[in-house]
């Protein structure tokens, strides 16, 4: 009987933020982004991804780039299972990504069709992703991640949308979206978080809508995830690690950080100590670089 169980690799690169990588095979794919950005290229088989009506069939050779607006899933496509290899930009990259300014201008990084078609992109992706799995100097990950963010910017031929970008730089976003960060633990008020941008409640509310496409406590459960993240990556227990970020409890955590990747803060915490090892994983998509 063939064995059917996922290798699975899951590394941080050079421990740098906001970077998550992994690669093996998988017959279940759920991603709940919140504020964080999925890039992937499909290396064996194929997967049928499903994002609310959408449908999209992702075949090997195939890259992808789903924005952090939705939750988006993914099922085998012609066989029992598919190999992938993934890059998870958290909320920080990402916004790091619109700060910068790639070729003299933001770009436009959502798109309609998340399924990129392009041989050319699709070499470029897998060279950024082998630089992710063989350095070990924190300047050449970063190097390769300014070259990943050229890569996505590259992706719209059209400059972001003005409202978008205005929104992003504004002020009071910013100064709301640092509490929301650094005070993640907390259950912030949507007053208070108004009161430290400066803004009202409406025009807050808003002016995340335009920037992210999420309300502000979608926001506060990526910085949340993205810290349990680092603190399973450390050897910490889940049940302590929900105390830490601001679970109520560890159910809590499980069910928000299992909805994040599709995976469970045990499962993570295995994957994190060993590096590779064979387990059933229960929804990422990924094959060795």
């Amino acid at each position: 009987m063939k064995d059917t169980r996922e290798r699975v690799n899951l590394w941080r690169p050079g421990g740098v933020s906001g970077v998550v990588c992994l690669t093996g095979t998988t017959d279940r794919y759920v991603v709940d982004p919140n504020g964080e950005m999925v890039l992937g290229q499909v290396t064996d088989g194929a997967m049928l991804a499903r994002r609310g009506r959408e449908r999209h069939v992702v075949a090997t050779g195939d890259a992808c780039a789903w924005d952090a607006s939705a939750k988006h899933e993914g099922i085998p496509y012609g066989g029992a299972q598919w190999a992938a290899r993934l890059i998870v930009l958290e909320a920080p990259a990402v916004d790091r990504m619109w700060d910068d300014e790639v070729g003299g201008h933001a770009r436009e990084l959502r798109q309609r069709d998340p399924v990129i078609r392009d041989p050319a992109f699709g070499k470029r992706f897998a060279a950024i992703f082998r630089a992710f799995a063989t350095v070990d100097m924190v300047l050449a990950v970063e190097e390769a991640l300014a070259a990943l963010v050229a890569l996505v910017a590259s992706l719209s031929a059209r400059r972001a949308r003005p409202r978008l970008l205005a929104a992003r730089r504004d002020p009071a976003l910013r100064r709301a979206r640092e509490l929301l960060v650094d005070e993640a633990h907390r259950n912030i008020t949507l007053d208070e978080l108004a009161t430290v941008a400066g803004a009202s409640r409406h025009r807050l509310a808003r002016l995340f809508r335009s920037a992210y496409g999420l309300p502000p406590h979608r926001l506060q459960l990526a910085a949340r995830i993205s810290r349990a993240r680092r603190l399973l990556e450390r050897g910490m227990p889940a049940s302590r690690v929900a105390q830490q970020v601001g679970f109520v409890d560890q159910s809590h955590l499980h069910r928000h950080f299992s909805r994040s990747l599709g995976i469970t803060p045990g499962r993570y915490l295995q994957l994190a100590r060993s590096n590779v090892q064979d387990v059933p994983l229960a929804g990422i998509p990924d094959s060795r670089p």
